[in-house]
């Protein structure tokens, strides 16, 4: 019996599947909107990740089944999947696995090929407004794997409990691990092997990823955990402070432009001019204008960092920048829907390879095997909020017995949120403010 856009909408909330590569916006709310084009994103321009080209390879089916789901649910006439033309294997398994009304559009290997803007502009010629998101141009972008959990989620009603993480970098072994929600990144990291005894862990990707501790536990957005050399220039970038980062900029910025020039949103029309932002910083940076508001359109893709020549820190003052505008109560005022992308884009775009030589981590660059085994620890520190809006509220308490897929934490009615699930089975032993602990 055919299954209605309702009853996929209400399975796909019932499993708690959010935004796999991105926020984690809850996905049901995002499948609900009217659109005219469903867009897989199978980018993933980050530097080393492999997690989605695996997904591709292995679980094509399942992808164009989700599609072909979330174009019911929007009522979407086309779907397209947004690939490297250099996938070749990716692209030979779905190219097996195509429904009517879906296509594949191959890419250009550039960074960043996988912002939702720049593929919604690359594959409709539509250009998301100022600060807006794809559905304002009637598009919704889903990650593969979000695709996949949602294949799940309706014909097996298969909650969100594993996640495939990509362990690679300074590391003897990199590897893809199917793992659990909740499992701490120390355990994961080991079956990779690092080179190093002092090591320096990004929670992501070299460019948008960001620091974190062993004891991180991974949660539905975590794709990717990147070991890197404690004393590497990229990790020395990243550990700067909001202060040097501001003082470096007003001291050493030569107002060269190489920022705004390869800046994605500019290059699409957006508002948003790098180089005049790093120039405030000689007079009044905290003063709120035009210049400045243009923070807020920042997607904090990183390239400006890569092509600065003087070593600077450009994304990091721009999130400065905006966090200080909006402590001192000020919005967005770049809002256009008028804008046409620049004459000179595509010979702006940036090559993926040339940015792997730039940051520095082109050594790192190699294949990446699937772990045989699941790694389902004996106890696991689950997030309460793994998502976009508010936190889900717990419904079970300290000593209850859960199984693997049970809801643990269930989205208030009517808010922007997302269920949770146990990812093993076993007792609770402690809920706090941030987790729910289970062994």
């Amino acid at each position: 019996m055919e299954i209605s856009r309702e009853e996929i909408i209400k399975k796909v909330a019932d499993a708690g599947v959010v935004g796999c590569g991105g926020a984690g916006f809850p996905t049901h709310v995002k499948i609900a909107a009217d659109a005219d084009f469903v867009i897989a994103n199978g980018a993933e321009c980050e530097p080393l990740l492999k997690g989605d080209q695996y997904l591709m390879e292995t679980k094509a089916a399942e992808i164009v089944r989700g599609m072909r789901y979330v174009m019911k649910t929007s009522g979407a006439s086309q779907g397209y999947i947004g690939l490297k033309k250099k996938y070749h294997r990716q692209i030979e398994a779905l190219n097996k696995a195509l429904a009517p009304g879906i296509k594949i559009f191959e890419m250009g290997n550039v960074y960043p090929a996988g912002d939702e803007h720049v593929m919604v502009n690359e594959i409709t010629g539509r250009i998301v407004p100022e600060a807006g998101i794809p559905i304002n141009v009637g598009c919704i972008v889903d990650n593969v794997g979000t695709l996949v959990n949602i294949c799940e989620a309706v014909e097996k009603g298969r909650p969100v409990t594993r996640k495939n993480v990509t362990v690679t970098g300074d590391v003897e072994n990199p590897v893809i691990v199917r793992c659990a929600v909740g499992a701490c990144v120390s355990d994961i990291v080991k079956l990779a092997k690092p080179r190093k005894q002092h090591y320096t862990l990004l929670n992501g990707g070299p460019m948008m990823g960001d620091i974190i501790n062993d004891d991180f536990c991974v949660t539905k957005t975590t794709g990717a955990i990147l070991v890197l050399p404690s004393d590497s220039s990229l990790v020395a970038k990243k550990t700067r402070t909001a202060t040097v980062a501001m003082r470096r900029a007003k001291s050493i910025c030569e107002q060269c432009m190489d920022c705004t020039l390869v800046c994605p949103r500019n290059l699409l029309g957006h508002r948003i001019f790098p180089h005049k932002i790093m120039r405030m910083n000689f007079f009044a940076s905290g003063e709120f204008n035009e210049i400045s508001s243009g923070s807020f359109l920042c997607s904090q893709c990183g390239l400006c960092e890569v092509a600065c020549p003087q070593d600077l820190s450009p994304k990091r003052v721009f999130r400065d920048v905006k966090e200080n505008l909006v402590k001192k109560g000020h919005k967005n005022m770049h809002t256009s829907s008028q804008l046409s992308v620049h004459s000179e884009r595509a010979l702006r775009q940036f090559p993926a390879q040339r940015l792997l030589q730039r940051i520095g981590l082109a050594e790192f660059d190699k294949p990446v095997s699937f772990h045989p085994e699941e790694l389902a620890p004996a106890k696991v520190k689950i997030a309460l909020c793994q998502n976009v809006g508010s936190a889900p509220l717990p419904v079970v308490k300290a000593g209850s017995e859960v199984k693997e897929g049970e809801l643990i934490a269930k989205a208030p009615e009517k808010a922007l949120s997302a269920n949770l699930h146990a990812s093993i089975p076993g007792t609770v032993v402690k809920i706090d403010e941030k987790y729910i602990y289970i062994a």
